[in-house]
């Protein structure tokens, strides 16, 4: 699992919430009560994540590295720049991906970082889908047969969820499982400097 110390400074980037890859590599052999200890600080607001090749690591430093060709790195740069904005401003990253880029609260990772919903590497889904699916896939794991309303309910019931009337594979729950888990696992790699630019 990926420590803070592994987000390079001082970025804030929290990949359990925004980063596929890393998602699949936490639920792959976990158990559901590792999971549920996990799913607290995923809110059941609409989440935005990145599913594209580039690791947590090497999205921070990329980051950083626009930052600092932009002269909008150190602290008090980067304050004003983000404010005159409305407080945020987006980036594009070498693979095409967009972010948005935030002033935190802490003092030491100053840079907050999250996937824009747009863009070639971006899925959205509500948080109270994304715990379920993410359940369901460590409850369930090796089934066959499809997903089932009452497998769907008894795993929003061990996390505080309602449950949900009808299941629809061309959205919510069982579109969100399918694109998390069936489809194959992007490569990750490391970055490596190339175009960049800010949106």
């Amino acid at each position: 699992m990926i420590e803070d110390t592994d987000i390079p400074l001082p970025v804030r980037f929290n990949p359990f919430k925004h980063h596929r890859n890393y998602i699949l590599s936490i639920l792959d052999g976990a158990s559901p009560e590792v999971i549920i200890g996990l799913l607290d600080p995923v809110c059941n607001n609409y989440i935005d994540i990145y599913t594209g090749p580039m690791t947590p690591e090497a999205i921070g430093n990329a980051v950083i590295d626009i930052l600092k060709s932009n002269q909008v790195f150190q602290v008090d740069d980067f304050t004003r720049w983000v404010a005159s904005k409305n407080g945020y401003q987006q980036i594009k990253l070498e693979d095409r991906s967009e972010w948005v880029v935030r002033k935190s609260n802490e003092t030491e990772r100053y840079i907050h970082i999250h996937p824009t919903r747009t863009g070639p590497f971006a899925i959205r889904f509500k948080g109270s889908t994304l715990k379920t699916a993410y359940l369901l896939k460590t409850s369930f794991t090796g089934f066959q047969e499809p997903l089932s309303l009452e497998k769907v309910n008894l795993t929003r019931m061990q996390i505080g969820l309602s449950p949900v009337k009808t299941l629809d594979r061309n959205k919510g729950i069982l579109k969100c499982y399918e694109k998390f888990f069936y489809h194959d696992k992007l490569e990750i790699k490391s970055y490596e400097p190339g175009l960049f630019s800010f949106l």
